[in-house]
């Protein structure tokens, strides 16, 4: 049995957790997949049957910025002891300084870095340096990949796996089931409408086209997604033939239930509707950080797999939402986007690397670049604990450096329930549970993952007191 721990950032949406849920399930359970994640969405991915532990992401107003990457490592270093875990594979973008202290430090424990590509042709390449914090680094492949021109498309030390998705894990309901599961009418054509979380750039414009112009044809009924992440979306609209779906999770396995989709085009969305066989207008959107979602939506739609527009664009949105209305050209593109099924094989791909390489892993000396760069972060951590949240961040502006999350050492109570008093420090919630509700709070949140051992308890109330102002 391998003791694999699936560490995700916490992103903008679901794409990282979801990977490492796939990934999680690929496993199987042969083996021993446990999840470390800072997304709040972790109580979804949980209820996959996995198990998992949250902690909190460098947005946390609890914690001192200049802190954190040290409360990540020894949050990080704390959870392989006591899962006794042989590899760390961390999906997400930002390969925090927090991990490569992590890694330096255990040099026993493999570290992998799952990173997809497709990332903007003018993302900083910062990120890509710290590839040294791993001793490698996955990169599983895009339907459109070919068409990838950012800096992850050329590097030569990656191995690449087929394209990650839970529909190669998660068993789709048939079409009936899907409609009763989800409240939808049992008859007739049913139009799915998802376009992410909207923690980048809007979703309520281009879902207000979407809706409107779908509604043109009496033959739709229209499903419009809320994810549990999201935090702004597309209006409700008031029509009879609208129906709002809250904290669906997984949609792979409720996709039987669509005739066409409306989607953003972020990863995860390309790779479930594509392989599923639904007609899909992808809008992409434009303000993400560095993944490429014009690039991905627009080569899809030359390959014949789905529609294109940007969120930039309404006009396009609503003229390209109208062809799906042609039954012949949703023929087309549900016949070619099937074919695709056969190749979303990542998620087992994957596990099969990892629990081949960690039998013959022999830990490799960090290099020098790697090297200089934890000291200068511990030399920076240093310095910004003399000189205060508030002066260190005077300094970034006179250097025209962007702030830090505003994240400050905040007077706690360690508590077991979520109420907070009107006066007094705030009640940090330490639990065993992991819920939706613990999620939305906005009160501090130290997880422990159920079923672990009394010292490791006692472990994370130490690391508590060190990075939380504690009023006993």
């Amino acid at each position: 049995m391998t003791r694999v721990l699936l560490a995700t950032s916490n992103g903008t949406g679901m794409g990282h957790l979801t990977r490492q849920a796939a990934v999680g399930l690929a496993l199987g359970g042969e083996h021993r997949p446990t999840l470390f994640s800072l997304s709040v969405g972790l109580p979804l991915a949980v209820g996959l049957g996995l198990e998992g532990e949250y902690v909190p992401s460098y947005h946390s107003p609890f914690i001192a910025a200049r802190a954190w990457n040290g409360y990540l490592r020894d949050r990080l270093l704390a959870i392989i002891e006591e899962t006794g875990s042989e590899v760390v594979l961390f999906d997400g973008v930002a390969a925090y300084p927090g991990i490569g202290q992590a890694s330096s430090t255990r040099r026993d424990v493999a570290f992998i870095w799952l990173r997809r590509g497709m990332w903007k042709r003018e993302a900083s390449t910062k990120q890509i340096r710290r590839s040294g914090y791993f001793d490698t680094v996955i990169e599983p492949r895009d339907l459109a990949g070919d068409a990838d021109v950012g800096p992850t498309a050329h590097e030569r030390d990656v191995t690449r796996v087929a394209p990650i998705s839970l529909v190669e894990v998660v068993e789709a309901l048939p079409r009936a089931e899907a409609r009763r599961a989800l409240g939808l009418p049992p008859d007739g054509e049913v139009a799915l409408l998802t376009l992410g979380s909207g923690r980048l750039g809007d979703v309520a414009g281009p879902g207000q086209v979407a809706i409107t112009t779908l509604l043109e044809s009496s033959n739709h009924h229209v499903a419009v997604t809320r994810p549990a992440v999201a935090r702004n979306e597309v209006p409700d609209a008031a029509a009879e033939r609208v129906t709002l779906i809250r904290d669906v999770y997984p949609l792979a396995r409720y996709l039987g239930a669509f005739d066409l989709a409306i989607s953003s085009a972020g990863y995860n969305a390309a790779h479930e509707l594509v392989p599923s066989g639904i007609p899909t207008l992808f809008v992409a959107n434009t303000s993400t950080r560095t993944d490429d979602q014009e690039t991905r939506s627009r080569r899809l739609a030359e390959l014949g797999l789905g529609l294109f527009a940007t969120d930039t664009d309404p006009a396009r949105v609503g003229s390209e939402a109208r062809r799906l209305f042609d039954p012949s050209l949703r023929d087309e593109i549900s016949a070619r986007a099937s074919a695709t099924r056969n190749e979303i094989t990542g998620a087992s791909e994957t596990a099969r690397f990892i629990t081949d390489f960690v039998p013959g892993f022999t830990p490799r000396r960090p290099s020098l670049s790697v090297a200089l760069a934890e000291r200068s972060q511990r030399a920076k951590d240093a310095i910004k604990e003399v000189l205060g949240d508030k002066r260190t961040e005077q300094l970034k502006r006179l250097l025209g450096r962007q702030p830090s999350p505003v994240g400050q050492r905040s007077e706690v109570r360690i508590a077991d329930q979520l109420t907070a008093e009107a006066d007094g420090p705030l009640p940090l919630l330490l639990t065993s549970e992991l819920t939706e509700e613990t999620m939305r709070a906005e009160l501090p949140v130290e997880h422990i993952l159920p079923g672990t051992s009394q010292a490791y308890r006692e472990r994370r109330l130490d690391l508590i007191h060190n990075y939380y102002d504690v009023v006993e």
